[in-house]
């Protein structure tokens, strides 16, 4: 069957692909392009002092360079994934993954239609597979950012005061929330756009069927330029949102990180990236400096050159499983000194995803042809019994489907644990399915209120019997602010080692979190420019 066939299946053609899972696989897909770093030879170790150091671009590091770069302090980024734009070279579509669809991988990743086989190269997308969950996040400069759906979700005053009870919430709400969703650029698609669109049928009737079993829908900010998707949808530019890239990244119209805080961050000339740094492990010396054991890789994922980085101030902003990892990895090979706490209060922010299928079968279903962009969402968060809050999501793979997607983020009523595994050289993850029975609950009774409102049935073909606990966008937790840092992100028994990223926030936050790790990584160095860099 060729790419065309696949594309022009039916709802029901989705369903058997489903079944069939991943044992079958279609033809190479696009091969990467020629990379003159594939052709170089080998180095010996290479021993460099740096002023100070940002262990990742995603958008704990982004600030902390911003910020850093405009009091006139020379910063180092590492990244261990590519500088897309400067490398030349496109994001894949979701229907045709290429180069940009998986890290290191042979096969594409996507939570399903993981159906083509592909040559190794350092993608965007990766996965972290563990016995329960998996996790996706992102590789290359600029983080998570350049392969999430973009949905700027600043969470429920009420929730954030109850994860983080000794922060001033009212200074959040008036000023570091706005501040972030400003440099962000976060804007909300306008209603005549959205009621227009056929590329957004899939909302229009998610919202519909919402309304009809009782539920309140709100519209979601995006870092999406939707005046961009405007003039795409008119043809005036060239498509990205509407010709199905996502997940693999955006070549047009998203706000991703390397376009905001970083770019205006090398605009100070005193940003220097490092891509395809990959750290290993790091050690404290006598001096209490840092010195970091880096892999420089070619796009294959080989190294190339050996290096080893000495700093006197490092911010490890590598994502909440990429900070985990090198501290306890480190801890392990080195005796690098960690406080007790790291590894406590992880969790997936209760994501859990759920289907339905049959939605409008008989009458268009949910639309050919759907932007990758989400721009609904049901609000049930302050129902006592069953609390969450549901993005309704697009498949857009260019099939005329009658399914509805959809991503529920839950609170968290069990926190996971993470450790390493000195055997097998990996974290190990305390998750399991009593950590998400609850949210199973949940979904149940969103699909059946939904169902008995508008008629469907779950999306059995869809994850597991239609319900993919071990689904996981956002892992959050296990170096909680106030807990193993002080109240700014400080690392206990360090002075100068800080952490800047997801794994500040205790397992959950009720909403996409990538603002709260914005807002709360520009409340974090403002004080630490303040005080351990004036």
């Amino acid at each position: 069957m060729n790419r065309k066939e696949f594309i022009q299946m039916s709802s029901f053609g989705i369903a058997a692909f489903f079944f069939l899972g991943s044992g079958t696989l279609f033809g190479k897909a696009q091969n990467p392009l020629e990379d003159p770093r594939e052709n170089q030879s080998q180095n010996p170790t290479e021993i460099i002092d740096k002023d100070v150091v940002i262990i990742g671009s995603g958008y704990g590091g982004s600030v902390a360079a911003l910020r850093l770069c405009e009091k006139n302090i020379p910063v180092t980024l590492l990244e261990m994934g590519l500088d897309w734009e400067k490398s030349g070279k496109k994001f894949s579509a979701m229907s045709n993954p290429g180069h940009s669809a998986a890290w290191l991988k042979t096969k594409s990743i996507a939570p399903f239609f993981n159906l083509f086989s592909l040559e190794k190269f350092t993608g965007a997308l990766d996965r972290l597979d563990y016995e329960h969950i998996k996790i996706w996040v992102g590789r290359g400069v600029g983080g998570g950012s350049l392969v999430n759906g973009g949905m700027a979700v600043t969470p429920k005053m009420e929730y954030f005061k109850e994860m983080f009870p000794t922060l001033d919430t009212d200074k959040f709400y008036s000023h570091y929330f706005p501040l972030a969703n400003k440099e962000l650029k976060t804007n909300v698609a306008s209603e005549e756009f959205l009621e227009d669109c056929d590329f957004y049928k899939f909302n229009r009737v998610g919202e519909e069927e919402a309304h009809k079993a009782g539920y309140k829908t709100v519209r979601v900010p995006n870092v999406y330029d939707f005046k961009y998707m405007e003039q795409e949808y008119k043809n005036e530019v060239p498509r990205s949102a509407l010709a199905g890239e996502v997940i693999y990244g955006n070549n047009h119209g998203k706000n991703s990180l390397d376009k905001t805080y970083l770019r205006k961050a090398t605009a100070t000339r005193k940003l220097e990236i490092l891509e395809l740094h990959q750290v290993n492990h790091i050690t404290q010396n006598s001096d209490k400096s840092y010195s970091l054991d880096i892999s420089v890789i070619n796009t294959k994922g080989e190294e190339i050159q050996h290096k080893i980085i000495k700093t006197k101030k490092l911010i490890m902003a590598a994502g909440t499983m990429g900070s985990l990892e090198l501290l306890l990895k480190s801890q392990a090979k080195t005796q690098f000194p960690i406080d007790q706490n790291i590894g406590k209060e992880w969790g997936n922010n209760g994501n859990f995803m759920t289907g339905r299928n049959w939605v409008k079968a008989f009458s268009g279903g949910t639309g050919f042809q759907q932007s990758t962009i989400p721009v609904g969402g049901i609000d049930h968060w302050e129902d006592e019994k069953y609390p969450f809050f549901v993005e309704i999501a697009p498949l857009p793979m260019g099939m005329n489907v009658a399914t509805s997607l959809y991503l529920m983020v839950n609170k968290l009523k069990k926190f996971g644990g993470v450790s390493y595994d000195v055997k097998s050289e990996k974290l190990d993850l305390d998750w399991n399915k009593s950590h998400t029975a609850h949210m199973k609950d949940n979904a149940k009774y969103f699909l059946r209120s939904m169902n008995k409102a508008n008629g469907g049935t779950r999306a059995h073909m869809l994850f597991h019997n239609g319900f993919g606990a071990d689904v996981c966008y956002h892992p959050l937790g296990g170096i909680v602010l106030g807990k193993a840092t002080d109240q700014f992100g400080r690392l206990n028994g360090h002075q100068n080692l800080y952490v800047i990223d997801g794994s500040l926030i205790p397992g959950t936050i009720g909403v996409n979190p990538f603002v709260t790790i914005t807002a709360i990584a520009e409340y974090c160095m403002e004080e630490i420019i303040k005080k351990d860099f004036a």
